[in-house]
This record gives C-alpha cells, structure tokens and sequence, in this order.
C-alpha cells in the first residue's frame, strides 16, 4: 500500500504516551482511510505507534453500536509476514510516505518536539 495523502489531526495520549494521530489516506480499497499513530522516539525521530482503521460512519456510528467495529487497530496484519513476524522493511517505508506528506514532519514537531 501507498499513502496518497496524510495530515496530522490532533496529539493524544496512547497507553499513557504522547502522541499525534495522523489521518492517511492509501491506495489500498479496504484500507483507504486510516490513523496513524507516532510518538516522539529517542533518537529525536518518530516511532509508528500503531494504525487503526477509520471506518466511521455518521450514519452509523453517531451512537454506540454493534453494526461494525470503526476503529480497528490494523498493525499486525498489514504489516505481518508469512512467517507471522513483522516486516519491518514494510513498516519502515510505511513510516516515511506519512512523515514526508505534505507537513506532517513539521506539524509533529509543533506537537510532540
């Protein structure tokens, strides 16, 4: 998959972490939206926290329900190999499409440092 597009949305704390969500879009039709988490590493770069798959509807999900899940944490799977270990090339190249669209570089550095 490629990101077409991405932008940061706003910083949270994850499992007590800061860090900023990122909205992608990709070229993949099951995943075409997705968030994109990213904590401060401490080499002063970004670490990809996790991926969730937005699948938010307003028409359904302006209320708890069971219809489907919106957010589903995707990490695993779209980054898992046969062997079922993760494929860090994959992940890594992943990483860098999202902080090299668009300001989302600049816009965590505005958020996290």
């Amino acid at each position: 998959m490629n990101v077409l597009e991405a932008h940061v949305a706003r910083s949270l704390e994850k499992d007590g972490t800061p860090c900023a969500e990122v909205q992608v879009r990709t070229d993949d039709p099951q995943c075409e939206q997705v968030l994109a988490y990213f904590s401060l590493s401490e080499d002063q770069d970004y670490d990809l926290v996790s991926i969730v798959r937005d699948d938010a509807d307003l028409l359904t999900d302006w209320f708890d329900n069971s219809m489907h899940t919106a957010y589903e944490d995707i990490t695993m799977q779209w980054f898992e190999n046969e062997s079922l270990k993760t494929d860090w090339g994959r992940r890594e190249t992943f990483k860098q499409q999202v902080l090299a669209s668009g300001q989302v570089r600049e816009d965590l550095r505005e958020l996290l440092g």
